[in-house]
């Protein structure tokens, strides 16, 4: 039983070993700029970071300079950022209840009341035909709205998929007609582009996630994890520090948000 045991120990050390994305890599610091407290954070298509910080600004940055900044007359606490499309970049205020669509320069046109689509939005983001996905915690569910006809599509409940008295949703986005969610209890959850449940990807305390190529990566305790989004193979990169948000982007970098600095890194062999 011993034998046995100890064989199995190793067996699982050996394969995280193998797939130990870190091994002959290393990450040397580019450079670094301060940063205020970071509550939110996306990356565009081109490689541009988002920054919301408490104060009610977005900032942009390429790599770690400072290019333009969103300042709103009300300002709020931005929930969440998808600027993955750099033309129509999208900001939800779940305090206030109200989404905005920033153009290019960070300039907003409009500020729209989301209580119109929902009781009660908890989570939204833009779906990639320019419509909303809505995390709704009244009807507990995920909901649709087409912005255009100005009403849901689609609607799949919760009930069967989260505990209605245990769940903590932290972040929502679609990719690569693929819907995830994240709840700080479970894991994060994927749906079709039809909202049909499909799995779960065992991730339990994130906060916040990316994607790059097939890979979702998220942090937990001070390493980058990435899974493959069709496969569920796993890798890890340990991290120099405590960070809130990453994102790879080049070929080669890292960028990381801690608390007070964004700094990018190279990801060199060894």
């Amino acid at each position: 039983m011993r034998k046995t045991a100890a064989s199995k120990l190793f067996l699982f050390i050996a394969c995280l070993l193998c797939c130990t994305w870190s091994y002959g890599q290393a990450l040397i610091p580019i450079d670094s700029t301060s940063i205020n407290t970071p509550v939110s954070a996306s990356i565009d298509r081109l490689n541009h970071i988002y920054i919301a910080d408490k104060k009610g600004n977005l900032n942009q940055y390429r790599n770690t300079s400072l290019i333009q900044t969103f300042s709103p007359q009300q300002m709020g606490n931005i929930t969440l950022v998808e600027a993955w499309n750099p033309l129509k970049i999208f900001v939800f205020y779940a305090d206030f209840q109200e989404y905005v669509f920033l153009d290019r320069f960070l300039s907003a046109s409009q500020r729209f009341p989301a209580p119109e689509l929902s009781r009660y939005s908890g989570m939204m983001t833009m779906s990639y035909d320019n419509n909303l996905w809505i995390v709704d915690y009244i009807n507990f569910g995920l909901r649709k709205y087409n912005i255009n006809f100005g009403d849901y599509t689609i609607n799949t409940p919760f009930d069967l998929i989260l505990d209605p008295d245990k769940y903590e949703i932290t972040f929502i986005r679609e990719y690569q007609n693929l819907v995830f969610i994240s709840d700080k209890n479970s894991g994060i959850l994927v749906f079709d582009n039809l909202g049909n449940y499909l799995k779960k990807i065992p991730a339990k305390g994130v906060n916040h996630f990316s994607f790059k190529g097939d890979d979702l990566y998220y942090i937990s305790d001070s390493t980058l994890i990435k899974v493959n989004i069709y496969s569920d193979k796993k890798s890890f990169l340990p991290l120099p520090g405590k960070a809130l948000f990453a994102f790879l982007y080049d070929e080669n970098k890292l960028a990381l948000i801690s608390e007070s600095a964004l700094t990018s890194y190279l990801i060199k062999e060894k």
